[in-house]
């Protein structure tokens, strides 16, 4: 790995019972991706069974400029399929960025999945804490943006 390479988050916002359903409904995507979860988030509050889960992974793309934050995030969603190719990329450095919000077409690739968000960040950037080291008690976008006024 190198300074420069580029880092994945996925967070999917999906129907689920708890947060076991949740992160069973990604498995298939996890295993695609060849991504680690490193957030589930109950979102009940916003919509009654409603959770997001949220995976890390590698692009193998490197580069500090933003093309390679486009390119990162391009890859991924042909690799996901051409329904997931034709979306928006959006890029300000670190990250770029698209939300794919057709329920149809993410409940292909996660069970009950209803949004999609992918971003792709400079690996300085971004330091994600896995779930299984026992911390989940963030929100993926307090993770995804961290608020630099806040201790953690």
């Amino acid at each position: 790995m190198t300074d420069d390479e580029l880092e994945l988050l996925i967070t999917v916002v999906l129907g689920a019972e708890d947060e076991t359903s949740a992160r069973t409904a990604c498995a298939d995507l996890l295993d695609r991706v060849g991504g680690e979860p490193v957030n589930a988030a109950d979102c009940s509050d916003e919509e009654p069974g409603c959770w997001s889960v949220t995976i890390a992974g590698r692009t193998g793309e490197t580069g500090r400029h933003p093309a390679a934050l486009s390119r990162a995030v391009r890859g991924l969603l042909r690799e996901l399929g051409p329904g997931f190719a034709r979306q928006r990329v959006s890029c300000a450095p670190p990250t770029a960025w698209t939300v794919v919000d057709e329920p149809d077409l993410v409940a292909e690739l996660v069970p009950g999945g209803e949004r999609l968000l992918v971003e792709a960040w400079l690996d300085d950037a971004l330091d994600l804490p896995l779930l299984g080291a026992g911390n989940n008690a963030h929100t993926a976008t307090e993770i995804a943006h961290p608020d630099p006024h806040k201790s953690t």
